[in-house]
């Protein structure tokens, strides 16, 4: 008999613990939402992301999404600033993939080359990209998330080039902060003929190794 009420307790207990809702970590869903939004442009173009079709998307009901976002414009926003830790995140797979210790050549050219479409994540980040160009002309909110964005990775593309010009391993008479101006724009203008299949990934990629070459000393011998 006490041994009955003991697992009568324990189920009961335990029906309980399952009744109680699972916490939701708003960063998550958040993240979730935006991801559904990338999906939703690269599917079907801008034109189709509503609150509903996103939240379809998702998985989720459209309150949920509107007790995160309250407009479609807040919404939007938030996933343009998601994708550079989605982009990073990318990064830090490729360069963890790539043989070690990572080069500084090899470093920056995984990080150049993980902007261009040369994969399914890559083409759903450009056409996502593009769409916010586009509405970036009409939209000053837009328009000021993709001016930082581009001013932090200019930034960050010449830091790189001049610590590689301090470590001794560009070619003589090459300007960082120039070359790595030039390098950011050529991929900028790479992306538009691969996505419609004017460049395959390949060329892409072996026109960058070409001003990569042009720029950078041919490694020492290994002895």
């Amino acid at each position: 008999m006490a041994l009955a009420m003991r697992m009568h307790c324990q189920n009961r207990a335990q029906k309980g613990q399952d009744d109680v809702p699972k916490r939701v970590d708003p960063d998550e869903r958040r993240a979730a939402i935006a991801e559904a939004v990338y999906q939703v442009i690269g599917d079907r173009g801008w034109d189709a992301v509503t609150l509903r079709d996103v939240a379809s998307t998702a998985g989720v009901s459209m309150g949920q999404v509107q007790h995160y976002f309250a407009t479609k414009t807040e919404m939007l926003i938030f996933a343009l600033t998601h994708m550079r830790a989605r982009v990073l995140m990318r990064l830090q797979q490729q360069l963890a993939a790539l043989p070690q210790p990572v080069t500084l050549r090899d470093q920056i050219r995984a990080t150049i080359a993980v902007m261009l479409p040369v994969d399914e994540p890559g083409r759903q980040e450009a056409a996502v990209n593009i769409a916010f160009f586009s509405a970036a002309t009409v939209t000053p909110e837009y328009a000021t998330l993709l001016r930082e964005g581009y001013a932090r990775q200019l930034g960050f593309g010449r830091a790189q080039l001049a610590e590689a010009a301090t470590d001794g391993l560009l070619n003589d008479n090459i300007d960082p902060a120039q070359e790595a101006d030039a390098l950011y724009f050529l991929i900028q203008g790479l992306v538009g003929p691969v996505l419609i299949g004017q460049l395959t990934p390949e060329s892409a990629l072996a026109i960058l190794d070409h001003q990569l070459t042009r720029i950078f000393r041919p490694p020492s011998p290994v002895n």
